[in-house]
């Protein structure tokens, strides 16, 4: 595909890349202030971004796009958005039908000017004549006072036809150069990995991916991660690969400009999360819906209550913390929903943790652990979906005596617009983010199957006790003025990152 680059002020003319704060004046970051991450116009405020890979792009099924909510004192949804696709005058490419554009988003400052830039992965793009090569590409919109008016460039490009190179993606600065690296999931017909795309991402860099880090025949990377686990103020890779044989999570560490394996678990997980949930100073790894690898003779992630190794009813959180000492993992935590404390119900089809997201969500200096379990039944209703917070202490996601202290939302919450439903899968995403800079995180969750599969994301307001349902605010496509299409574009499957 053609990549189309415009300039600055040809994008501004063409497109609606430029639209910006509220009343169309974006604030330029003050340089003696740091830069709050997410915030792609510079106006102080964070910014949400979601991928909608299933959404229909004028007849073009599932081609893709990305809805970026500008943030600011009300929260997102109050102050203007922007709807940006391969369509978008600046943005490389062609929406083609299948492309799948947003299935990962993240924000990352990938050029080093304190405005966010918007990381896009479009996992089953083709970059031949064949229109059912799923090579995948990942796409790069440069952030700035005005909005995303620098126009885009590709950064990674699958080599291979099923390499779908875009499914999955984190950002940091792993290799410690002090520019922002993407760390990539690559498929294959019979084996599956994760690569490293190294900054610098411009314009004029090559996007030449390193060989493989981690991977497995038969199966594949379903979640990665960037975060210090190690203490040493660089950001080290966590990645979780699930096979036939095969189930792992591991964390590894740049050395001698090469990664080095810092810890490794004999289980895989459906999504990472990190964040400091003690406040020791280094960064901990949440595994969610944690499964067991039997293939070993001890499975980690594995109910020994019936005397055998068994998979938890209803899914469980694995958490491994870090430590400056060098021993990660040493200690760990599992959080299920028969821990003391834990809101919910233990049933067969849930899936605790397919979705988390870490943040201080009370202002008390510890990391806290959104938790969507989408599958969750609410009375009668099955996969209605729930989340659960569960605070930091100063021991962890747990306390000392080993509870949770844990509030859950569902769509039958008081407060919480809607009502559950049947297959409304509140929680497939989850999101901690400070988005009226109040210094507490609020909760944004998706429902993506929330009518008829057209989607949705909820919106909690931060207190100084957490989340809370009061204030609540549903934000969907027909609330935010997004075309409607015959294709469902489950708004909130994919919640931004960063």
């Amino acid at each position: 595909m053609r990549d189309r680059i415009l300039s600055a002020a040809a994008l501004c003319a063409a497109t609606l890349l430029c639209a910006s704060a509220p009343g169309g004046v974006a604030v330029a970051a003050d340089a003696a202030s740091p830069a709050p991450q997410g915030d792609f116009n510079g106006d102080g405020y964070r910014d949400l971004a979601v991928g909608l890979p299933s959404a229909q792009v004028g007849d073009r099924a599932k081609a893709g796009y990305v809805h970026v909510l500008w943030g600011g004192p009300n929260g997102p949804g109050k102050h203007g958005s922007v709807r940006i696709s391969q369509a978008t005058a600046g943005v490389p490419g062609t929406p083609e039908a299948g492309d799948l554009f947003g299935s990962a988003v993240t924000a990352a400052d990938t050029d080093g000017d304190r405005y966010a830039d918007l990381v896009v992965g479009a996992s089953s793009e083709s970059l031949t004549s064949d229109v059912h090569a799923e090579h995948g590409t990942v796409t790069v919109l440069r952030g700035s006072a005005s909005g995303f008016t620098g126009g885009g460039h590709t950064v990674a490009r699958g080599e291979g036809e099923m390499a779908e190179v875009g499914a999955k993606l984190a950002a940091g600065d792993v290799t410690g150069d002090g520019r922002t690296d993407l760390a990539l999931s690559r498929g294959g017909e019979e084996h599956g990995d994760a690569v490293l795309r190294p900054g610098p991402l411009g314009a004029a860099s090559p996007d030449t991916l390193t060989e493989a880090i981690a991977g497995a025949d038969f199966g594949g990377v379903k979640a990665l991660a960037t975060g210090d686990f190690d203490g040493d103020g660089d950001d080290d890779l966590a990645l979780s690969v699930s096979a036939a044989e095969s189930r792992f999570t591991a964390v590894y560490h740049w050395r001698d400009g090469a990664p080095a394996q810092l810890w490794r678990t004999t289980a895989s997980a459906a999504s990472l999360a990190a964040g400091d949930f003690d406040a020791d100073g280094t960064d901990d790894l949440a595994l969610g819906a944690c499964f067991p690898n039997y293939e070993v003779e001890t499975p980690v992630c594995a109910d020994y209550s019936t005397g055998r190794a068994e998979v938890f009813k209803g899914g469980l959180v694995h958490i491994a913390y870090g430590s400056a000492a060098g021993a990660f993992g040493a200690r760990t935590h599992d959080i299920h929903q028969d821990t003391p404390g834990f809101a919910g119900t233990a049933e067969a089809e849930d899936r605790l943790g397919a979705d988390l997201d870490a943040a201080d969500a009370d202002g008390d200096g510890r990391a806290d652990l959104a938790i969507g379990d989408a599958y969750e039944a609410i009375g009668s209703q099955q996969n209605a979906g729930m989340v659960v917070l569960v605070r930091g202490t100063d021991s962890g996601l747990l306390t000392s005596g080993g509870a949770a202290v844990s509030v859950g939302f569902t769509q039958a919450t008081a407060g919480v617009p809607g009502s559950a439903e049947r297959g409304d899968r509140f929680g497939a995403s989850v999101l901690l983010r400070d988005f009226d800079a109040d210094g507490r995180a609020e909760l944004a969750a998706g429902a993506s199957g929330e009518d008829s599969s057209r989607g949705g994301v909820w919106h909690l307001p931060g207190t100084a006790q957490g989340p809370t349902a009061a204030g609540s605010r549903a934000l969907t496509p027909k609330t935010l003025g997004l075309p409607s299409s015959t294709s469902a574009p489950q708004y909130g499957l994919v919640i931004g990152r960063g």
